[in-house]
């Protein structure tokens, strides 16, 4: 299976070493985001994209721009959701322009009318390009609900956030629920009570097994681990977490062959 990580990690080694070290880890596969506000950490999109292509990493899904402050505003009228859309038409055509799977998208706030057209609005412009615009589990499982309820589109997909899942609605399995709209992951562990996006060498909580029994249905899925751990900022040691990401990722694989065979 395809494994992958996010471009940023935790360590800020400097943006002209991630892609190699990411890539000497055994990584194929890189999750990453077009905002500009990360261009000191990451580099701009396009030098992140050359820099993949050097060290022969394939981008995977693209994160839209964003601010807490600013999602439920999506749902309201005015210029900040006017705004959101905007770069969330952006980001879709960045992801087009780069061949990146598709454009991971966080919804909160309060679903509305207002919201839904924006939200078509930006799935038409996701048929046009072929980029499919994939819902991310967060800490609103109403809102993720009625997105699905309400709107029936072939480029609305689903990505399942494991840490996510772990803190909030425990007792929902998004992942069961919406497998087959499922296209991305972001994979991390935490303590079950907040959400670090850490690997469970350090806090361990997450049912793994679980989670492999339904990916087993899903072959094509790449393992991406979406890791924000802060950690001592050198390249050894960004290097050695590297390597315990991708041994949690080969046992999660293992993990998932055994319930294939099954």
């Amino acid at each position: 299976m395809n494994k992958g990580i996010s471009y940023f990690f935790g360590f800020d080694v400097g943006a002209k070493n991630l892609a190699r070290i990411i890539k000497e880890a055994g990584f194929d596969h890189v999750i990453t985001s077009a905002d500009k506000r990360f261009n000191k950490q990451n580099g701009k999109i396009s030098y992140q994209v050359r820099q993949m292509k050097k060290y022969g990493l394939k981008p995977s899904s693209l994160h839209f721009r964003y601010s807490n402050f600013e999602l439920p505003y999506f749902w309201k009228e005015g210029k900040i959701g006017e705004k959101m859309t905007k770069n969330l038409k952006k980001d879709v055509k960045i992801a087009k322009k780069y061949g990146f799977l598709c454009v991971v998208v966080h919804l909160d706030g309060e679903y509305s009318a207002v919201g839904e057209k924006r939200l078509k609005e930006v799935l038409n412009l996701c048929e046009k390009l072929n980029v499919p615009l994939a819902i991310e589990n967060i800490n609103n499982k109403d809102v993720f609900v009625k997105t699905f309820e309400n709107i029936k589109h072939d480029m609305l997909r689903f990505c399942y956030d494991a840490g996510h899942g772990n803190v909030y609605d425990k007792d929902f399995n998004y992942l069961q629920n919406y497998g087959d709209k499922l296209i991305c992951l972001h994979l991390h562990d935490n303590n079950g009570k907040s959400d670090q996006h850490t690997l469970s060498k350090y806090s361990a909580s997450v049912d793994w097994d679980k989670i492999a029994r339904i990916l087993a249905e899903h072959p094509d899925i790449s393992l991406d681990y979406e890791l924000l751990n802060k950690g001592v900022d050198t390249e050894a040691s960004a290097t050695e977490y590297l390597k315990e990401a991708f041994l949690e990722a080969n046992k999660l694989e293992s993990l998932i062959k055994k319930y294939q065979k099954n």
